[in-house]
């Protein structure tokens, strides 16, 4: 007899408890794969990341991202982020987000402003609260070798009010 994610894979991302979400991973990964073969694009880059935030209803959610994106030139960027944040008790929320990445001129290269598309998905209880997220971070993009670098930044926006995150990762210049 047949049994709902007992299928094939392709049948298992149509009937999963959390849908969208498992696209939207799919597509993250699609993205990655693309990225690297875009000729006119100066850089590609992807890094797995810490982070704390208030995505719970009181004291602090901990977790982890993944983000990737592309070089357009020298000051702005174009990406994909996916974070999953939770309180350890009833709150857990995943975060598939866009963003786009303005580096600051300044002495110290680096800094950068970023804003940020997407959904904010809250599954509490056994259900699924999904709302629109919007927000704005503050970071500095360091290179620390050849292709690793690190990032520290903060951030606030709708729904999650803030957050602070350190991300380690690969840069690939063209």
């Amino acid at each position: 007899m047949y049994r709902k994610n007992t299928f094939v894979f392709p049948f298992i991302l149509l009937q999963s408890k959390y849908p969208h979400s498992i696209h939207i991973i799919f597509l993250f990964i699609c993205f990655l794969f693309t990225v690297s073969n875009l000729s006119a694009l100066s850089g590609v880059f992807v890094g797995l990341g810490l982070e704390g935030n208030a995505n719970t209803r009181e004291g602090i959610a901990l977790g982890g991202n993944l983000s990737g994106g592309v070089d357009l030139d020298s000051q702005f960027s174009l990406g994909l982020r996916m974070a999953l944040s939770s309180n350890m008790d009833t709150v857990t929320t995943l975060e598939p987000a866009v963003f786009f990445r303005y580096y600051l001129p300044l002495k110290l290269s680096g800094f950068f402003a970023q804003a940020e598309l997407g959904t904010a998905i809250y599954m509490e209880d056994n259900k699924n609260y999904p709302a629109f997220l919007a927000g704005l971070a503050l970071g500095w993009h360091y290179n620390v070798g050849k292709n690793w670098y690190i990032e520290p930044s903060i951030r606030g926006g709708y729904p999650f009010a803030w957050g602070v995150g350190f991300l380690v990762g690969l840069h690939f210049d063209k």
